[in-house]
């Protein structure tokens, strides 16, 4: 939730600036535009109460404006600096007649208060203070503790700083700190930097009590996230029930406390209710990451490269067999016969030879196109061309393509019946042959000398096996999946690579072993290259016993697939230890999911990886209203997240302890007994690792972001 608690709407003083000025509609459109829920109109020694009612009434329906004002202090020492002072809104007009008070015929370029003044004049409007701290003009440690002491209530001073990074170093010494835009130009608003609330709050008064770390509001505020009731178990014979958050839930302790364990059966339990969950371990990284790389769901799939399964090619393969022109014999015993019968030699279809054979293909390609139109007619009869075409329109369509299938129709029909015609009319001159050699003492010349059918037979052999060398020629395919960013490295990808037996293939990318196949392809190309000589048969023969053997009956077997990790320049890669946690983390975290699951993440990655990361990703994720669990011993992530619920695990006096709280309320309570209760800062500075930093924010309610 974000806040903006120093804003300026108009020019007042001289260095000001006219950026500062703003109308009501341009007003509405950048708050909305940045999202802020509270703001609070802060402009130099003025309070403009219409112009504040008219700003509050353009954004009443998305954003909380408050009544404020940003006063010249002279402070101690005659040193100068700005406080800014914001009132609850249900004192607007109480607040805009004690500035009125104040300022009455002051000079607003040069007037300055006393910080009794202001308390005087102002604090009984229901006020916050927020001195510039390390932002010039700023208060001195002097004026601050004053300030402190004149209030008299700590969680109603908060200090502003110029630079939200330094935030969380001045939470460590108890200090509320803010951030606001202190706008000089609305066309850049968005740009502004901002606080940003854990807790959602709705009016001025819960924002003061979250500041006071009220025990009710904490409680109040946390209600208010959806919750689950889940089971945790440390250990299998251990259990106990668990609420947590849509948001970040931390689990910390001592080490062998049952932490993992914790979260694996929360995983499992979420999972039990049908939610969607991911999970991540830190130290199964090498077994995951080698699981990344595995090719279980990749799939031979040829047409990824354009090519088919040659079924058709292995089946003539295997039914191949030679064909064995006429012997010369033949034609000795015809012409040695040819005159014993006179009535034989005067039918001269004794003598005759065979048609040519007719050309196949053409009826291959006739009954695919046959087929093709047919199913695309059962296709189209699905769509409702009416609503999409004109009557006229759609008849004609319709007509042309009935046309195009009875078109195609008669073409093969025409050559189904000269092939037919050719094959009764070459059986005839066979049979008459057959009869009249029985009936006479003569053989009947050879209807052909065979060499034509042997030639066409060894060159379709030829065809054939020039099919499936082209096919293993197939340019290799690569499909890339996006893995993750490394510092210096950039974008890393998963590539699956899908290509067929090659020179550079490794055995790992099939299934029934490379030296087999490879067999296979040198015999497939010494069938092709002997396809005329004596040998082929035998070779052929060999090459079909090798395949049913081995059960192939496509060219599937022979494509290869794997992965590789890749740059963005295509360059393999080889990430370290470190890099796989990291690289695994960042797509878990990608998934889509309702809830995410991580035991302790942060091994093998620095701490200012994980904070500059892995934390924000974490954070995003929670205000998407995901389940975050964490596994941790990293404050980075224990700390700097401000968990929801903290779950702490100690093991002491032989006996285990399970404690939950919040960093809101600084509370760690005995599940066990709820008068036993802990110091969250304290737990977490004494249990946690990864940098005294960390805890800088220990005590801070607000995330600064940069927008």
């Amino acid at each position: 939730m974000k806040i903006d608690l120093h804003c300026h709407t108009k020019q007042i003083k001289k260095g000001d600036g006219k950026g500062r000025n703003v109308t009501p509609e341009i007003f509405r459109e950048k708050i909305s535009n940045a999202n802020v829920k509270i703001v609070a109109i802060t402009n130099h020694n003025a309070f403009l109460y219409e112009q504040y009612l008219e700003l509050k009434k353009a954004v009443q329906d998305i954003c909380l404006v408050c009544p404020g004002v940003e006063i010249d202090i002279l402070g101690s020492n005659d040193k100068r600096f700005h406080l800014i002072v914001v009132a609850n809104p249900e004192n607007a007009e109480l607040f805009n007649k004690k500035i009125a008070i104040m300022y009455n015929q002051k000079n607003l370029e040069t007037c300055t208060f006393s910080l009794q003044d202001v308390y005087k004049n102002l604090n009984e409007c229901d006020v916050i203070y927020i001195p510039h701290y390390h932002k010039t003009p700023s208060i001195s440690e002097e004026d601050k503790e004053e300030l402190q002491r004149i209030v008299g209530d700590r969680s109603r001073v908060f200090v502003e700083l110029q630079d939200h990074r330094s935030m969380g170093v001045f939470a460590n010494y108890d200090y509320n700190v803010l951030i606001g835009s202190d706008v000089k130009d609305w066309t850049k608003y968005e740009e502004c930097h901002f606080s940003e609330l854990r807790l959602p709050v709705e009016n001025f008064s819960q924002f003061c009590l979250l500041a006071k770390r009220d025990k009710v509001i904490v409680d109040t505020l946390l209600n208010k996230k959806k919750t689950y009731n889940l089971i945790a178990k440390p250990y299998k014979t251990v259990k106990f029930p668990l609420t947590i958050y849509s948001d970040v839930n931390i689990i910390f302790g001592q080490k062998g406390t049952g932490k993992s364990e914790i979260l694996k059966s929360l995983y499992e339990s979420m999972q039990e209710q049908g939610i969607t969950s991911v999970k991540y371990t830190g130290s199964d990284r090498d077994d995951d990451f080698k699981n990344l790389i595995k090719t279980n769901d990749m799939s031979q799939d040829l047409s990824k490269l354009g090519i088919n399964d040659c079924a058709e090619v292995f089946t003539y393969l295997r039914e191949w067999n030679d064909f064995s022109p006429t012997l010369f014999s033949k034609y000795l015993d015809w012409y040695r016969t040819k005159d014993n019968n006179t009535n034989k030699s005067r039918m001269k279809i004794t003598e005759s030879t065979y048609c040519s054979p007719f050309d196949s293909s053409s009826i291959k390609i006739h009954n695919d196109d046959y087929r093709n139109v047919k199913d695309s007619l059962k296709t189209i009869s699905k769509i409702k061309i009416d609503d999409y075409l004109s009557k006229e329109k759609s008849e004609t369509f319709k007509a042309l393509f009935y046309e195009l299938r009875d078109i195609i129709r008669c073409s093969l029909k025409e050559d189904l019946i000269e092939e037919q015609s050719i094959h009764m009319v070459n059986y005839s001159i066979e049979k008459i042959k057959t009869i009249a050699d029985k009936n006479s003492d003569s053989v009947s010349k050879p209807s052909s000398t065979g060499f034509l059918n042997f030639a066409l037979n060894r060159i379709k052999l030829k065809e054939n096996s020039s099919i499936i060398l082209k096919s293993l020629d197939a340019e290799q395919v690569n499909e890339r999946e996006f893995l993750g960013e490394l510092d210096e490295k950039g974008k890393l990808y998963i590539n699956k690579k899908y290509r067929m037996l090659c020179s550079e293939s490794k055995t790992a990318e099939f299934i029934n072993g490379i030296t087999y196949l490879r067999s296979l392809v040198d015999a497939i190309k010494q069938i092709y290259e002997e396809v005329f000589s004596d040998s082929v048969s035998k070779t052929l023969s060999t090459f079909n016993e090798s395949l049913e053997e081995n059960k192939i009956k496509t060219i599937t077997p022979f494509l290869g697939l794997s992965k590789q990790i890749v740059l963005e320049s295509g360059e393999v890669y080889k990430p370290s230890n470190g890099e796989k946690g990291i690289l695994l983390l960042q797509k878990i975290l990608k998934k889509e999911a309702d809830a995410y699951f991580l035991d302790e993440p942060e091994l093998g990655m620095g701490n200012s990886y994980i904070d500059t990361n892995i934390r924000p990703i974490i954070s995003d994720l929670a205000k998407k209203r995901k389940v975050i669990v964490v596994a941790t011993h990293n404050a980075n992530i224990a700390v700097r997240t401000l968990p929801y619920l903290s779950i702490f695990r100690i093991h002491e006096n032989g006996n285990y302890k399970t404690y939950i709280g919040n960093p809101f309320n600084d509370q760690l309570v005995n599940i066990d007994d709820d008068k036993d209760i802990k110091s969250w800062t304290d737990e977490s500075l004494h249990t946690l690792e990864g940098g005294p930093e960390a805890f800088y924010e220990r005590r801070d309610i607000y995330e600064s972001k940069n927008d």
